[in-house]
């Protein structure tokens, strides 16, 4: 007998989710179920019994998951109002025990500094290290704040050749062996999305932008070794259904085509498991400094 999808297609949380249309990453049945069991079905032992931050907690998806997958206690923090007071309904709706979650509006950044070192078990970054200008700084306070484990995904460098009114000329100026150098491709992206509206932004001729911050997979895992974690590339061979590379991703009509896990497939993202590497719950990030009280 197959197990029981998490969230079946009438799921509230699939159902009142606005990103189901994309080409990367929708959130369908289909997709979202794989994604669960990639990055927190498989991770029993980060999850049951632990206190989890949800960073760019969304409409709570995950950090839902991660209750039902035995978590102790959630904490969910995201920059958008509306997506967190939707979040808050659909854990009412769902009769979680109000015990179990927190949920706030605010800058991951602030709420780390607030929180301090082993604040959390396990802390989720899911599709949202990309959208900070110093993905760096936020991986050093998630070496801080998580006691054990990072679950990681996210975009990566080659994301910025294949989406972007300026992926044409990325990938004119870059070779295929650039994308495997340690390096940060910094994109111009507008703050307002379809659902929620980037934090960091600026304007420029009357025009509001944010910047988008991909790095390579070289350099995300210089970046680990940094902050003294033992790193595991996370495994989506169950659910690729082709060789693929970026360049099967370029045009409208390869999108529309393409299977979700043509991304991973790709590298044009990818998911990490992060584990303190000397166990004593303090890497390199420990050494910053204590936030103010």
């Amino acid at each position: 007998m197959c197990e029981a999808a998490l969230f079946p297609e009438d799921s509230p949380f699939l159902t009142t989710d606005t990103r189901k249309d994309r080409w990367a990453v929708p959130y369908t049945a289909e997709c979202l179920n794989a994604r669960i069991g990639v990055l927190l079905k498989n991770h029993p032992d980060a999850l049951q019994g632990k206190r989890v931050l949800d960073a760019g907690s969304h409409i709570g998806t995950f950090a839902f998951a991660a209750l039902r997958l035995g978590a102790r206690a959630v904490v969910g923090v995201d920059s958008e109002p509306k997506t967190v007071d939707r979040c808050l309904a659909l854990f009412r709706e769902a009769e979680v025990d109000r015990e179990c979650y927190r949920f706030e509006v605010g800058n991951v950044f602030d709420v780390l500094e607030r929180e301090g070192p082993e604040a959390f078990d396990t802390i989720l970054c899911f599709g949202m290290l990309y959208y900070t200008q110093d993905p760096f700084r936020l991986l050093e306070l998630f070496s801080r704040a998580a006691r054990e484990t990072v679950l990681l995904d996210t975009f990566t460098a080659a994301y910025a050749a294949v989406q972007g009114k300026d992926a044409e000329m990325v990938r004119a100026a870059m070779r295929d062996e650039t994308f495997r150098l340690p390096l940060l491709l910094t994109s111009l992206t507008r703050p307002d999305k379809k659902d929620y509206r980037l934090p960091e932004s600026f304007t420029v001729e009357g025009r509001e932008l944010s910047l988008m911050s991909l790095p390579t997979e070289a350099l995300l895992e210089t970046w680990f070794r940094a902050l003294n974690w033992n790193r595991r590339k996370l495994d989506w061979s169950d659910h690729i259904t082709r060789p693929c590379t970026f360049h099967d991703l370029l045009s409208a009509e390869q999108k529309r085509s393409s299977h979700w896990a043509d991304v991973y497939a790709s590298g044009i993202r990818v998911a990490y498991r992060l584990d303190r590497r000397d166990g004593s719950g303090h890497g390199a990030g420990s050494a910053l400094p204590s936030p103010a009280r």
